[in-house]
Order: C-alpha cells, then structure tokens, then sequence
C-alpha cells in the first residue's frame, strides 16, 4: 500500500505522534465534553494525515484549510489534554518550508508565528506552571523553522547552479563541436584534395612515366601520414584537462619555445567546478596561442587570484601588445568569458595584459 501510494517511511513514521491524543481517549484525562473531544480528534486525524501523507495529490486551498483545522486542534488540545501536545508545531518547520514552499513572509508563516502566541496565551491561563519550558520549545521550533527555510533556499541555489552548469556543459560541447569540425576542415580538407589529384595525377602517369607516378604516389603516403598526425593532435586536444594539468602543458609548450613562464596559485582553480575548469584551461591555452602567434614575447606571467566576490585570471606577457584593439580582436577569448558569466579587461601596456573576472557564485 505504501508503494503503490508513493509515500516513504518517514511520511508514514510521523503518524506515530498521533499516540499523544489518542491515549487520552482511554485515559478519560480531558478537559469539557468527552465526545467534543472524539468529534475534534476525528478532524484533526483526517487533517493531519492529509497533511502528512497526501499533501502532492491536495490543492492549495484544501491544504490551506487543513492547516487551519490542524493549528485549531492544537490550541484545543493545549487547553483539554496539556501543552506537550504543542509537540505537533514540529511538523510546521517542515510543512511550511519544503510542502508548502512557502516564504517567512507568507500569511501561512504569520499563522504560524500566531498559533505559537496563542497556545502561549492559552498555557498560561490554564497551566502557568508550564509557561517557561513551553516558551523554550517554541523558541527551538522557531529556530528550526527558520534554519529550514534557509536550508531550503541554499537547496534552491544549488539546483539553479547545478542548472546552470548543465547549460554551460551543453554550450561547451556544442562549441567544441564547432571547433572540432573547423579544425577537421582546415587540417583535413585540402589534404585529402591534393592526395585525390596527386592520385589521379599518378594513375594517369603510370604508363608513360612510372618514375613520376611512383614520387607521386610517395607524395600520397607522405600526406596521409602527415593528415594521421594531424587527426590524432585534434583528438588529444578533446582529453579534458584540469586547469592544473592545463598549466603544466603551457609551461612545457613555452619552455619548448624559449619562452620563460611563470604561473601563480594554481592551486585555487580546485575549487571551480570541472566545466568551468575546461572553460578556464580552453582561455589560457587561446590566450598562450595567441602570444606565440603574435606577442614576440620572451616571457609570459599568469596567475590566480581571489575576491569576496570573484575569481580572478591574469595572463601577462611583454611583447608587442596590440595597438587600437578592434571589436574582432580575442573574439574566441571573449566568447569563452561570456559562456562564464565574467568580464574581461585588455591593457596593452609594455605588452599585453588579460584580466578575467569570473563571479564566484558561479564557479562552485
């Protein structure tokens, strides 16, 4: 019946704390008229239960008035059986938050906060003797109730990140997509046409000019080999770096080509999620190109650095910078920092400097 219900066992496990009214119907320890007393249990069960258990199949104005009848069977309950029956406003810090949805400026809150000076107010017409430790629960179901509300906004955010992170996964990969079949273009596509008229070219040698058709033919295999090089470059290039891991193939591609580099607080890219690491590392690794391209540098700074609010990645180098920087200029650049949500400041100061700023709530 559970399962077919759709209901978990903590759901079910709540309907114990029924034993509290039920015990008094036995007990005959109540306060006015003992069927009153019947009549108020019966309500009360149904609407517990249906809070309890059935709330995702109820609408929100049933779920409503079930909440009303469930905070007036407790005031009822504080003044016929005691308030340890003030026990049930535990189950409000759950309702309220993660049932309901709603806020702490809510009318159901309000309810909430009045419910709690009301039965105060009952307490001490009826049993001022327990007042003080009365007081001190509700303070601790306040506090709950209020460090669920957080809890559920903090779930909130992570689902919106988590959201977010799922987006930029889909933008990454249509974007290496992209570059891959550029790259596949460029690299591959007049190759594999020199290979067919050289092909060609040598079918049509081979009886008049053997010797020609066979250095053509050495000229295919020449280019095949070279296009298999290519092809395999393109798909190490897919392997997903950490940014680390990026860093230390920069320094050997730099030192490589006699070029002194220099990375700081690598460390603090451990706490960026994968994705954006790749993003990161795909930024240094255009911006590192873009220095051997075109820099005539001789050494090349970067490092990490932090905010309350930002991550920060600067990449320096002292080449020739770039004079009147043009819109199209580092347009692959600026389309991986706009994927991020960041900003990117260029000075071209004694050679060229990259500021990306990447915000921090968007990096875990």
């Amino acid at each position: 019946m559970i399962k077919k219900l759709n209901l978990n066992v903590i759901d079910v496990s709540s309907l114990v704390y029924l034993i509290f009214i039920v015990i008094p119907l036995f007990t005959f320890d109540i306060k006015g008229s003992y069927w009153g007393y019947v009549a108020v249990f019966i309500i009360f069960t149904i609407s517990y239960v249906s809070l309890a258990l059935f709330s995702k199949y109820l609408s929100m104005k049933i779920i409503y008035l079930c909440l009303v009848i469930h905070y007036l069977g407790i005031m009822y309950f504080i003044y016929s059986i005691g308030p340890a029956t003030s026990l049930y406003l535990f189950f409000s810090s759950f309702l309220l938050p993660f049932i309901l949805k709603v806020t702490m400026k809510s009318v159901a809150f309000v309810m909430f906060l009045t419910v709690l000076l009301v039965n105060l107010l009952i307490t001490y017409l009826v049993d001022p003797m327990s007042l003080g430790y009365l007081a001190i629960m509700y303070l601790a179901i306040l506090l709950i109730t209020i460090g669920n509300f957080k809890q559920r906004e903090n779930i909130k955010i992570r689902q919106a990140l988590e959201e977010k992170n799922k987006r930029i996964n889909v933008l990454i990969a249509e974007q290496e997509r992209n570059r891959i079949g550029q790259d596949l273009h460029d690299t591959l596509g007049h190759v594999f046409a020199s290979m067919s008229l050289k092909s060609e070219l040598a079918i049509k040698l081979l009886e008049n000019d053997p010797g020609k058709a066979k250095a053509q033919m050495l000229e295919v295999n020449t280019m095949s080999k070279e296009a298999l090089n290519k092809v395999r470059a393109i798909v190490n290039d897919l392997k997903i770096q950490s940014f680390e891991d990026e860093v230390k193939s920069m320094h050997a591609l730099l030192n490589n080509a006699n070029l002194n580099f220099k990375f700081h607080n690598v460390e603090l890219a451990n706490g960026i999620n994968p994705s954006k690491q790749s993003l990161l590392a795909m930024l240094l690794r255009e911006a590192i190109n873009n220095i051997l391209k075109h820099a005539q540098a001789t050494s090349v700074e970067g490092y990490l650095t932090e905010s309350p609010e930002d991550i920060i990645l600067v990449i320096e180098d002292n080449g020739v910078g770039i004079d009147n920087l043009q819109t199209d200029d580092l347009k692959s650049i600026k389309t991986r920092v706009a994927l991020m949500h960041g900003s990117l400041d260029v000075k071209s100061v004694n050679g060229l400097c990259l500021t990306v700023k990447i915000p921090r709530g968007e990096t875990q």
